[in-house]
């Protein structure tokens, strides 16, 4: 498999390596990723081997030399089938360079031409399909066997003795996102006094501990919104940015009753642990970049786009001039979703 970047996309690619271990129980699979992404796939039970591409699928970022050299990396395994789960023709192309003879991937705006199977993807924003489902349409193409994949990370014992532990149950929240290498959409966050007033409301009135999770890039927000709590403990609200790996992360969000977040790596990750999600969406849609499957119960995906249709669509965003997608998004939407997500944690009437 073949996808460099990024975290979440790369969490969305693990139903179909779920469906690749159940149809091919005695392959050797190999999972091609970049630096920043490939502890996905370090976390996946169905992958035996990963090579890590560094920069290569991120443009402007690598050599043509250095693609070169990936490409006779590859040939030299000896691979019999690939699965190309990138849009980028320089990505489709890597297959064809290492002499597989079997290329499977999608065929967005013609640029999956060097693949020998070719799936259609959708390219009208009515009509949108979810990026798991893309890469399942792979396998359907060569009519593989599918029951019901789900996206999976599994931290290992290790990290989920790193977790911060305490007597008081926990929720993640998730203030930031939208940082990638090579793309930076932070159009895509809640603001922050929401999440504030959110999180006052999860300690006071639900008796729960909130977790702030987060890169080293997420520090300084996450500290920006317990500085402006009013009346909240201050072991009640804790900052856990930068001190955690990929890992250690999921296990923190494993253990937890809840994820709070916006769409995300880490709101897929929640998914892929199995801990109830609440995303929300602006810029994005969920019907494509929801956390995954749709249909679970424990995903709540709250999105008020006034059109109907995404502003962020086939890796770009497109001009917006009715920029309110994300005020739209109330406090008492998310309100209702925790209390419909936690309802032993209901606030008792007197």
């Amino acid at each position: 498999m073949i996808k460099p970047c990024c975290v979440g996309d790369v969490v969305m690619t693990t139903p179909l390596l779920e469906v690749l271990r159940q149809n091919y129980p005695e392959a050797k699979i190999t999972y091609l990723t970049g630096t920043w992404s490939k502890a996905i796939a370090e976390h996946h039970p169905a992958v035996d081997k990963i090579i890590d591409c560094g920069s290569i699928g991120i443009a402007g970022r690598y050599t043509l030399k250095e693609y070169r050299q990936l490409a006779k990396q590859l040939r030299r395994q000896h691979f019999d089938l690939a699965f190309v789960l990138d849009r980028s023709p320089l990505m489709t192309l890597l297959p064809w360079l290492a002499r597989i003879p079997r290329r499977v991937g999608p065929d967005s705006l013609g640029r999956g031409f060097s693949l020998t199977d070719r799936v259609a993807v959708s390219t009208d924003r009515t009509h949108l399909q979810h990026q798991a489902e893309i890469y399942l349409d792979l396998a359907r193409a060569i009519k593989l066997k599918i029951e019901q994949p789900k996206m999976r990370f599994v931290p290992t014992e290790q990290e989920r003795q790193t977790i911060y532990q305490s007597s008081y149950p926990q929720v993640i929240v998730f203030p930031g996102g939208g940082s990638n290498p090579g793309m930076d959409l932070t159009a895509k966050r809640w603001p922050l006094d929401r999440y504030r007033i959110l999180t006052q409301k999860i300690v006071n009135e639900l008796k729960m501990q909130v977790l702030l999770i987060g890169g080293e890039s997420d520090k300084e927000l996450n500290q920006t919104l317990i500085d402006g709590l009013e009346d909240v403990p201050a072991n009640m609200v804790v900052n856990l940015a930068g001190k955690t790996s990929f890992g250690q992360s999921a296990a923190q969000i494993e253990a937890c009753t809840l994820f709070i977040g916006n769409d995300s790596s880490p709101m897929h990750l929640a998914a892929a642990v199995g801990t109830p999600v609440i995303g929300i969406f602006g810029p994005t849609s969920p019907a494509e970049y929801g956390p995954y499957p749709l249909d679970d119960p424990q995903h709540i995906a709250l999105w008020r786009h006034p059109t109907g249709q995404p502003c962020f669509f086939l890796g770009k965003m497109q001009t917006c001039d009715n920029c309110t997608c994300m005020q739209s998004v109330t406090i008492d939407d998310v309100w209702d979703a925790i209390i419909h997500l936690v309802p032993h944690s209901r606030p008792q009437e007197v």
